[in-house]
């Protein structure tokens, strides 16, 4: 850092404005004769560097600085300095050269005394100045950067102590001696202090503070009892204090977020018309697309219904069909061995038919005979012949030859059908081999089939106990189903006859089966969970929850949505408990005025939650967030009082059902029609005990059933492979039934139509032998006599009679009981054989039928399942759609709700900001008031509130114990006060006061001068090692700058040091040739001076600053000198600045840039002239 131009203006004799500039950056030189105003420059760079000691810059008064004290028109002076920085080791701190390239310091004085200050053309203060130029070791009030005339020609006749003093002033310890001796003389006053302090202890306010002891001892008591009060003042104050400032602090955030609140309330309602009109648009958007997925979800619920009812019915015949299959072959069983027996029944029934037939055919014969006789008497009597048969002899010889004929061939006919059947016969016996192969295939097939039928029972054995006992609960579960419905429809019509609702809309109805497992995520209604905690309170309850009582707790709002997309018959309000948010509940201040207003109106109140109880703890929760918003209270006024007050507002409802609300709505009147949901509850729940026992019974036992029938599909293949080996056995039997009976049936029918058609030709014989023998006697019995004959036919009418008479009565006598047989047997056997054909026609159509069903069933199922998944994918988007419908119509009921809500809360919350205000208002005056009597409010006002502390107010009884003993002691005092002397006691203080503060004063004193001294001796043993270090340095540059000024010649710095080791003094020393001299008075006037010069450069030397000022330094100097002095400078100061006054030639002929300052008639002029050595 360099000094590149120097600009005065009206200071000292330089009238008008004279720029120094192109300075060079190390050696420059001004000339001039005595009183031009060379000198003058070096005042005006003190000028600017702040300095203050007028007399350094040779004036008295300020006004000498301006240019003939202002008195020709120039009424101020500037100097203005401007540096080149541009070396980072010499650069200020805070100034980097990057930033600042050049800085520019100036000053300005004006007449009257008024002077400014310039840094970087920016007015500044004279301490950052003289800061900024300390920084560069550029101190003006220890100018060692400067060397005049004087300095040099004072350094001669200096003493070794001034010598150390001269490098000490350089080094800075100069400073420290000074300050250390205002110390020590600080120390001196401190200790004297200490001392006027002790006498004064001792011999004024001492014997004072005895005489009071007296009176101190008496006024003792008083004292520490007023001391007591005044805190307990204290504690009042400062409890009504922060009372006052907790109230508040709570009117103001309350007004503050009213405020914040309205403005957003505001904003709210200016955007929502553009928000309502965007959300109508985007519900009619919606409501458009909604109907074609709403009719495809429909249709394709309708088929999936009926696909569905179709599987039952299909599922339910299939079983059927098994079960009917399964009751066709045990009935077709049971039927052949009804047969079995009833072909022996039949057998024994075959003889008594036939004597029966016989005794029959006997009766008809006779009665036959007995016609015929008398026709025959009839004839015989009218005089034709006629014979036994009852017709004339011609014609009964006539119709005996026709029955002759006829009887022939038919004997004939007989004939050819017993050989055609003998023939059959041979034909069966043939095929019988054949039968009886297929006979043992059928056995062997029902044998193996019952072998695989025991061996699949053995391991069948142990789940056939698990089938009956799921088929009995099964019944049981069908039997509760009934009795279930019929206790619920009777419960309902019970409730309906009473007039009530029965609680029906307590029930959640919704698709069961679509929401399995759901079930204990629900936990009810509100009115089930909380209940009041007498009966006094539910009217209350009732009107203060509203419509919140019916609404469904559950657990999170998946649980809700699930509930509303599968089949919830009724529109329902849900509670989830993960995305509950509390409401603005009751605070206790609110809850406190509150009380206060009930007992000075004597009066009932309590925050309604508080009035409630639950079954589980689990669902206070659920009443916090129900009833902890409101009040319960016992009259009309007092709920006026609660909703209106500015304390409290908030809604209360009285025990009447009565309803204020701060918003100013009121509702009452009769309680005739408001409905008692608690007592509706308890009812409901008494008439459903039953039904709910009922159904907690039933789907116990359908759990059963459940588990059953999971054991069951455990073994549902060992239960289908042991259904399939029964059906095989039963198959295999019914096979072999068939052929047998086939078989035995053909063979049987066989030979009962031969032994008939053999009966038959034997009668046929019979009857034509006994035609020939009735021929023969009937050409007998023509020639006999008539009256013979008439008389023989009348008693073969007689016998025949007597004959036919024995056999009717033989033959009603057994009618009855052969006709009932007959018919039993008849009847028997045919509906035998008509069951079993039946039952084989119905064997053949059921596994028909079954095999159809099976395949309708999987060909339903494939469809159900296609239907389903169409179904699932319609209801989805369709429920997608009614969701954002629903969304959307939410939102636009809550915006009208939200706009009239927040119209309200308008209106009313600038109701609320205006008695708030005036509140505050109010309560800031107190508190101001209180502030202002109390100063010590503020100092102690940190310790109000802790637990530990003076001043902690939360405990109310202990406030309230404090604030009653402050009135008794306040009393006490009051008594006690009359009897004190109270002047003595401030006197006391005031003198007691004065001693402390003395003794305080005192032990201050002495810990300041112990610390003064500690700093002192630690600070001298850093001044003697940096002097030591210092002298060392100064002492080696010295002898080389006076080896270059004056070859041969050498000079060194003698130390002198006491007893303490200390430097005391330093002696120059002058060697000659290596030899040193006595002296210095042997030296010239010249030497002398060059010594003292080339010492002065050594200090300066050793502290470097960015700029020298020498002032006619070489006036004691011969040319030569002067010489030497110049080389010195160019070859030991190569990186410093010099500004140089100099009237000979021998030193400004180094110079680099000279200047020659002229003055004509008063006015100072500056000339640069370039050096020979700089051309």
């Amino acid at each position: 850092m360099r000094v590149k131009s120097i600009v005065i203006d009206g200071f000292k004799s330089y009238a008008h404005r004279k720029v120094i500039d192109d300075l060079s950056p190390h050696f420059n030189a001004i000339t001039g004769l005595n009183g031009s105003g060379k000198s003058n420059i070096f005042d005006a760079i003190c000028f600017v560097m702040g300095i203050t000691n007028l007399k350094r810059v040779r004036a008295e008064d300020p006004r000498e600085l301006i240019f003939r004290a202002g008195t020709t028109g120039v009424h101020a002076a500037r100097v203005t300095i401007e540096f080149i920085n541009d070396d980072p080791r010499t650069a200020p701190p805070g100034y980097s050269c990057e930033e600042y390239p050049t800085i520019t310091v100036g000053r300005q004085i004006k007449l009257g005394g008024k002077q400014q200050f310039f840094l970087n053309n920016t007015v500044s203060v004279q301490s950052k100045v003289k800061r900024f130029f300390e920084s560069i070791s550029l101190n003006v009030d220890n100018p060692h950067f400067m060397v005049l005339q004087g300095t040099v020609h004072k350094l001669i006749g200096m003493r070794s102590e001034d010598i150390l003093s001269l490098i000490e002033e350089a080094v800075g310890t100069k400073a420290f001696d000074h300050r250390r001796r205002t110390a020590e003389s600080l120390i001196r006053s401190k200790e004297k202090k200490m001392e006027e302090i002790d006498a004064n202890l001792e011999t004024q306010i001492g014997p004072m503070l005895r005489a009071m002891k007296a009176d101190q001892e008496e006024y003792e008591r008083y004292v520490q009892l007023s001391e007591g009060i005044e805190e307990m003042r204290k504690f009042r104050i400062a409890f009504e204090y922060e009372e006052h400032r907790k109230r508040r602090g709570e009117l103001s955030t309350r007004r503050t977020s009213l405020l914040s609140d309205t403005a957003a309330a505001k904003e709210q309602l200016r955007s929502f018309p553009s928000v309502e009109d965007e959300t109508t648009q985007r519900l009619m958007q919606l409501q458009s697309t909604l109907a074609a997925p709403a009719e495809a979800a429909m249709a394709l619920h309708e088929e999936e219904s009926t696909l569905k009812l179709q599987l039952a019915r299909e599922e339910a015949q299939l079983e059927r069909l098994d079960k009917v299959l399964k009751k066709l072959a045990d009935a077709s069983r049971k039927l052949e061995e009804e047969k079995q027996q009833q072909k022996s029944r039949a057998q024994q029934f075959e003889a008594y038919q036939e004597q029966r037939e016989k005794l029959i055919r006997n009766i008809h014969e006779q009665k036959e005979n007995i016609a015929k006789l008398k026709r025959s008497l009839q004839l015989n009597g009218s005089g034709v012949r006629a014979g036994a048969s009852g017709m004339s002899l011609e014609e009964e010889r006539a119709d005996i030859e026709r029955q002759v004929i006829k009887s022939s061939a038919e004997a004939r006919r007989r004939e050819e059908r017993i050989r055609e059947l003998e023939h059959q016969q041979k034909s069966v016996a043939e095929k019988s081999e054949a039968r009886e192969r297929t006979v043992i295939r059928l056995r062997n097939e029902l044998r193996s089939a019952q072998d695989c039928l025991d061996s699949v029972s053995k391991r069948y054995i142990n789940v056939k106990p698990l089938e009956e006992q799921a088929r009995a609960l099964q019944e049981e579960v069908a039997r509760l189903k009934a009795e279930h419905w019929k206790a619920n429809d009777a419960m309902l019509r019970e409730s309906a006859q009473g007039g009530g609702s029965g609680g029906r809309g307590l029930d959640l109805e919704y698709d069961r089966r679509a929401c399995a497992g759901i079930e204990q995520y629900i936990w009810g209604r509100v009115v089930e969970l909380v209940s009041p905690q007498e009966e006094k309170y539910a009217i209350a309850l009732t009107v203060g929850a509203q419509s919140q009582l019916m609404r469904v707790v559950v657990t999170s709002d998946i649980v809700a949505e699930r509930i509303i997309r599968h089949g919830l018959r009724q529109r329902t309000a849900f509670l989830p408990l993960n995305t509950l948010t509390q409401p603005k509940s009751i605070s206790d201040s609110q809850l406190e005025e509150a009380k206060r207003m009930a007992n000075r109106m004597n009066g009932f109140v309590a925050v309604a939650k508080d009035l409630t109880v639950v079954k589980d703890e689990a669902h206070r929760v659920i009443a916090d967030y129900v009833f902890g918003n409101f009040f319960i209270c016992s009259t009309l006024e007092l709920a006026q009082e609660l909703a209106y007050g500015s304390a409290v507002r908030c809604k209360a409802v009285t025990l009447d059902g009565e309803v204020v609300e701060p918003k100013g709505l009121m509702t009452g009147g009769s309680k005739k029609h408001i409905r008692n949901v608690f007592a509706d509850v308890l009812i409901y729940k008494k008439r459903k005990a039953p039904v709910e026992a009922l159904r907690v019974t039933m789907e116990k036992r359908e759990k059963e059933l459940e588990g059953l029938h999971a054991q069951l599909r455990e073994h549902r293949s060992l239960i289908q492979e042991h259904a399939k080996a029964e059906e095989a056995v039963s198959i295999a039997t019914h096979k072999l039934q068939l052929v047998e009976n086939e078989e035995e049936g053909l063979s049987k029918e066989l030979q009962a139509s031969l032994k008939e058609e053999r009966q038959k030709y034997e009668a046929l014989t019979t009857m034509l032998n006994d035609l020939q023998e009735r021929r023969a006697r009937l050409e007998k019995y023509a020639n006999l006599d008539s009256d013979k004959v008439r008389k023989d036919l009348q008693e073969q009418l007689s016998a025949a009679q007597k004959r036919c008479a024995a056999l009717v009565h033989e033959e009603e006598s057994g009618s009855a009981e052969f006709e009932r047989v007959e018919a039993e047997m008849t009847q028997t056997a045919a509906d035998i054989e008509q069951k079993l054909v039946e039952v084989h026609e119905q064997i053949h159509q059921q596994t028909k039928a079954r095999d159809e069903a099976s395949k309708s069933f999987e060909s339903t199922s494939k469809s159900l399942q296609e239907v389903v998944d169409k179904r699932c994918r319609a209801e989805e988007q369709r429920q997608n759609i009614e969701k954002e419908i629903e969304e959307t119509q939410q939102e636009l009921q809550q915006l009208v709700v939200k706009k009239a809500s927040l119209e309200g809360f308008v209106k009313n919350a600038e109701v609320d900001v205006r008695e708030i205000s005036k509140s505050l208002e109010e309560l800031q005056k107190l508190i101001s008031e209180a502030e202002r009597r109390n100063t010590w409010i503020e100092e102690k006002q940190h310790l109000f509130g802790p637990r530990d502390g003076p001043f902690y107010f939360e405990d109310r009884e202990r406030t309230q114990e404090t604030l009653a003993e402050l009135r008794e002691a306040e009393v006490n005092a009051s008594t006690m006060s009359k009897r004190l002397n109270k002047k003595a006691l401030i006197l006391y203080e005031e003198r007691k006061k004065e001693y402390d503060e003395l003794v305080q004063q005192r032990s201050v004193l002495g810990e300041d001068r112990d610390a003064i001294q500690q700093c002192i001796l630690g600070i001298e043993d850093k001044k003697w090692r940096a002097l030591d270090r210092m002298v060392e340095v100064v002492s080696n540059v010295f002898s080389k700058l006076f080896s270059t000024c004056l070859p041969g010649a050498a000079a060194v710095l003698r130390e002198e040091r006491n007893e303490h080791g200390h430097l005391s003094g330093l002696q120059v020393k002058v060697l000659f040739n290596g030899k040193e001299r006595e002296s210095l008075s042997e030296l010239s006037g010249g030497q002398r001076s060059l010594l003292a010069l080339c010492l002065i450069l050594a200090i300066l030397r050793v502290r470097q600053a960015p700029m020298y000022i020498l002032d006619e330094v070489d006036a004691a100097l011969d040319p030569s000198h002067t010489q030497g002095i110049g080389n010195m400078l160019q070859k030991h100061f190569p990186s410093s600045q010099f500004l140089l006054v100099s009237l000979k030639d021998g030193m400004f002929s180094n110079a680099d840039v000279l200047y020659q300052v002229s003055n004509t008639q008063g006015y100072s002029e500056i000339t640069r002239i370039q050096s020979n050595r700089s051309r």
